[in-house]
Parts: C-alpha cells; structure tokens; sequence
C-alpha cells in the first residue's frame, strides 16, 4: 500500500458530497450525529501502521499511523486486503465483513457504523475505476 493510493482515497472521500452531508448531520436535538476522530482502522498483517480514516468534524483524512480509540477496527490478512481493495476484483465489502466477524470490532452507533462501512465501499470502489484508481 504506497502513499499515492493513500492520497487517492482521501481525495475520493473528500470529494463525496453525500457523504460529507452524512458526517455533518445533526442529531434531533442539534448536536454533530457523526463523533470525530478515527472511525475506521484497517490493521493488515504484515504491513505496519493500520489504515486509518479520522474525521476531524471538517475533512476526512486517511493515513497510516495507530488509530486512537477507532470506532470500527478490522484486522485482516494483507492477501484478503488486496482481494478486497486493491484488486477491482471482490466481493462486496459487507459479504467479507460477515464472513470475518471475529476480526471486526465496532461500537454500537448505527449512524458511524454506517459511515465507516460507507468509507469501504467507496475505498472498494476505487479499485474497480468507479473512483481514482
């Protein structure tokens, strides 16, 4: 995993405005529905520092380093993370979590549940040409 793809899929989720409106909603009574900080952590073996997606209340960032305190963590072998997200040939991204449930860990928020799923897919999607690839 080099850096250009790193700044790619950031790029790609910067410029998601459904997305972005999805992080900024507010609950009903009028405080930010989406935490800030690290949502996701991808810890590929083999590879070092995890994949981390953080948001900051502003932008999305992606970058490898420890996550602190991420609300979605999963642990995966780095030839299902090429199989996954690299290869532009995989099964659906909920498929393999479903299949991997013992690697993943997540709070119990749906609303950040489904950001950070949000955030593979479009990761995923990447690597079919659907973004910058």
């Amino acid at each position: 995993m080099d850096e250009t793809r790193l700044r790619q899929w950031e790029s790609v989720l910067q410029a998601d405005t459904a997305l972005r409106t999805r992080l900024q909603r507010l609950n009903p009574k009028g405080y930010a529905a989406t935490r800030k900080g690290d949502l996701l952590e991808l810890k590929v073996a083999g590879a070092g520092k995890p994949i981390v997606v953080n948001w900051d209340g502003d932008q999305i960032c992606v970058g490898r380093r420890q996550a602190t305190n991420p609300f979605l963590s999963w642990r995966l072998g780095a030839d299902k993370f090429s199989e996954l997200f690299l290869s532009g040939k995989n099964p659906p991204v909920l498929v393999a979590m479903n299949n991997d449930q013992k690697n993943i860990a997540a709070g119990a928020d749906h609303h950040n549940g489904s950001l950070a799923i949000s955030f593979m897919v479009i990761l995923q999607e990447c690597a079919e040409g659907g973004g910058a690839a």
